[in-house]
């Protein structure tokens, strides 16, 4: 309903025919083209019922985008009190000793493990070293090592003249009466030695032979003594002990 549907139909306090159907008309002023309500216009005017119309809380254009009030406020004293306090130099000094410590302690640990692993592996492979070798393979290498030690000694050693008669004579021993073609064969050099020295058989070089060895051969064979034929023995007896093991 219209504020001037309101006026039209709500009758007048005097009750006549007219008064109902009046309604308010704007007086013109004289010498003036525009309306101006009179006195009598609006003295017979009587209150007008505003059904359904409420009255609005403030008196100003309000958004509906527009925040509740007393939130900023709230935000704002909310704010304050959640502020940053400001750092402690101590406990930022504390925080620090704390993490160099951690982390040195990570390094000392990774470098001991580092070290313990090392020192294991290398205990390890001294266990390898150290472990019981084949007992073939053992004698042969001390039966290679013996045989090598007492050829370097054997040729290291000068010869004895006295132990080289000896030989001869033992050799010369084997010569019966009827064996004239008995030569006993000796290195060139052994002979030289031998000047003066009764053999009692002929002597023949053998660059063959090594020194100190003789050889005396017969109609029926030969007879051998020497560095060479004792060198051969040894070997002998080290392969029987090598295949005893």
């Amino acid at each position: 309903m219209t504020l001037s549907e309101a006026f039209s139909s709500r009758p007048f306090a005097d009750g006549s025919e007219n008064a109902a159907t009046r309604t308010l008309e704007p007086r013109r002023a004289s010498g003036s083209g525009s309306r101006i309500w009179g006195a009598e216009a609006v003295q017979d005017v009587a209150p007008v019922s505003m059904t359904g119309v409420r009255q609005v809380e403030s008196g100003g254009f309000r958004s509906l985008y527009t925040s509740i009030p007393g939130q900023h406020t709230a935000m704002m004293r909310h704010g304050v009190i959640e502020m940053e306090p400001e750092a402690d130099p101590l406990e930022e000094a504390r925080l620090e000793a704390f993490t160099m410590g951690f982390d040195e302690g990570c390094r000392v640990t990774a470098q001991t493990h580092a070290d313990a692993s090392e020192a294991h592996e290398r205990l390890t492979q001294a266990l390898e070293m150290l472990s019981p070798a084949p007992s073939g393979m053992l004698s042969t290498m001390l039966s290679a090592t013996v045989v090598r030690l007492v050829e370097q000694i054997v040729g290291e050693v000068e010869i004895d003249i006295e132990r080289l008669v000896q030989r001869c004579d033992t050799v010369a021993a084997f010569i019966e009466d009827n064996q004239g073609k008995s030569a006993l064969h000796l290195h060139p050099d052994d002979i030289a030695l031998l000047e003066g020295e009764s053999i009692g058989v002929s002597l023949v070089p053998d660059k063959a032979l090594h020194r100190g060895c003789v050889r005396l051969e017969t109609a029926d064979g030969w007879v051998e003594d020497g560095p060479d034929v004792r060198l051969s023995r040894l070997r002998a007896l080290m392969d029987d002990m090598e295949g005893k093991s």
